[in-house]
This record gives structure tokens, sequence and C-alpha cells, in this order.
């Protein structure tokens, strides 16, 4: 009786342990990459986790006929297709092609070629934090560019700040943005890629989005994320205030959906391409509307062949 009683004392000890140290690891596995934390606030954030994609079969495709690209490659040793681990961004005014964006590329990086490669062009470089900012002009923007370590870069349009700030990140001592405090466990476990998007009142959308009216996502939350379980899932979700305008997005989207699926049979297209529109799902839960569409890997690696 004693040796059960120890043995169900034991087990009850050995689940309790395995459950605390399963709520930490799902906890520290749910943290978002550490990248972000570098990064302003803004009503953009976003992500993209390349590292699986290195394994995926998308097809022979090279990018071979780009001599820009080729230089590069040979200067740095740097290749996107397979060094490149990930990219975080941060955007203040989303909708604004001129608006600052900051973005952090994680990867494996030759420090000293990639340093020499930025020196050739015409950059002018200051030193902050005990690093070397380089700022390039493009056109009317000013882009900073700075190597914070082996694996990790920085990227900064807009003023000088942004990239002050970042380095200033580096202590590891950055409060957590807003939009991920408030969000971030609304994207789904597991996703490669996400962007969380806010839309104040009175957003300037038309002009960018190509004449788009996007009216309806005022005052409103959208939560793009990208799963990949040899399908590719796209899910995006849009926060309201309240129902009713819940309600008017779920219209306007539904309405979107409606015009391509007719696109799509006046034109005749691919028959792939057709049924995976068909496919899409769209509902609305009280102030959130979700849109699901799933993408099987062939029609991915069909779509990559004829690029």
């Amino acid at each position: 009786m004693r040796r059960y009683r120890k043995l169900l004392i034991f087990l009850g000890l050995f689940l309790l342990i395995a459950a605390v140290a399963g709520a930490v690891a799902y906890h520290w596995i749910r943290q978002p990459a550490k990248a972000v934390y570098l990064l302003p606030d803004g009503n953009l954030m976003a992500h993209v986790n390349f590292t699986p994609f290195h394994y995926m079969d998308l097809g022979s495709k090279t990018y071979t006929s780009n001599p820009q690209y080729q230089d590069f490659v040979e200067q740095t040793g740097f290749h996107f297709e397979h060094d490149l681990d990930s990219v975080t961004l941060a955007q203040s005014s989303p909708g604004d092609v001129n608006g600052e964006v900051s973005a952090i590329f994680i990867g494996t990086f030759d420090q000293d070629r990639l340093n020499r490669y930025v020196q050739k062009q015409p950059v002018e470089t200051e030193t902050y934090g005990g690093k070397t900012v380089f700022s390039i002009r493009e056109g009317t923007q000013t882009v900073r560019v700075s190597i914070l370590d082996s694996k990790t870069v920085a990227v900064t349009t807009g003023a000088s700040t942004a990239m002050h700030s970042i380095i200033d990140k580096l202590s590891g001592s950055a409060l957590t943005p807003s939009l991920l405090q408030d969000y971030y466990g609304d994207v789904p476990f597991g996703s490669v890629a996400w962007a969380i998007v806010r839309v104040p009142g009175n957003p300037e959308l038309r002009q960018p989005m190509g004449q788009m009216n996007l009216d309806f996502l005022q005052n409103s939350v959208t939560i793009v994320s990208v799963r990949y379980s040899g399908s590719v899932r796209f899910r995006a979700e849009f926060i309201s205030a309240n129902q009713a305008d819940a309600t008017h997005v779920f219209q306007a989207v539904n309405g979107f959906v409606a015009l391509a699926r007719s696109a799509q049979g006046d034109r005749n297209t691919d028959k792939d391409v057709a049924a995976l529109i068909d496919g899409i799902q769209l509902q609305q839960n009280g102030n959130r509307v979700v849109l699901n569409l799933v993408v099987p890997q062939d029609l991915i690696k069909k779509m990559t062949a004829k690029q």
C-alpha cells in the first residue's frame, strides 16, 4: 500500500513538472523573434522566417540572369536564397510609400566582405554606439545601413533617429512594441510569416493601393499570417471596434472575393488557380472577420516556374 502511494506521489510530481516545463517551453516558443524588439513602434510590424523555405522544393529557378545580383554575390558571398534566415520590419504609416521603414535582416553574413562592398558604394559614414552607420541617397530618401554583427544587419529610411534607436536597443532593454503586446497572441502558432497592421481613422489609402477603396479598414487591426504544412496556409483576421464595423468589413471583403471568382470565370484561366480562389473561406465571429486560403505546393512550383 505504501509502495502504491509513493508511486502515485511520484507520478503526480512528474506530471506537475512536465506541465510546468511544457508551459515554459510553449511560452518561450511563442515569443516573437528578438529582432522585433530592436525596431521602433509603429502601425505596421511584420516578420518573415525564411529558414523553412530553404528546404522547400520550389523548382530550379536561379538568378544568374541578374548581373547586379551576381556581382553582389561574388563580392559578399551572400546568397539570399539560402543565407537569409529572417526579415523583420516596422513602418509608422502603412500605405504611405514614402513613410519611414526600419528593417532587421538576420542571416549568415561575411561581415568583412559585406563591409567592403558597402564602402565601395557612394556612402557617407558615421559612428554611433560603437557601430558604423552608412548613409546612401536613394532619390529623395536617405537609406541607412549598419552591420550590427555577423548575423544582423539593420536598414532604415528617413531620419537618423530610427537607426540610433535600433543600436541603443541592442543591450536588450527595449520595451515591447504596442502592436506585439496587444495582438501578437492572435498570430497563429507556427506561422513562418506574419504582419500586424493598425489602420487609424481617416487613412490615405486610395493612392498607394492603386485607387482601391480601403476605407472599410479604418479604426481596425489586421493580422495576416502564413503557415507551411505541405501546403501554404494564408490567414487574414480583421479586428474591428464593434460587431457593426466587422459586418461592414465582412461585406467589403466578401465583395472582393466574389469579384475575384467572377474574374477567373470570365478569363477561363488555369483550373488550379480557379480552384484556389473558389476555396477561399470567409466568416465573421463578433467583431472579427477571418479569411482562410490554402495554396498547394504544386501550384506554388507551377507559378514559380512560369516566372
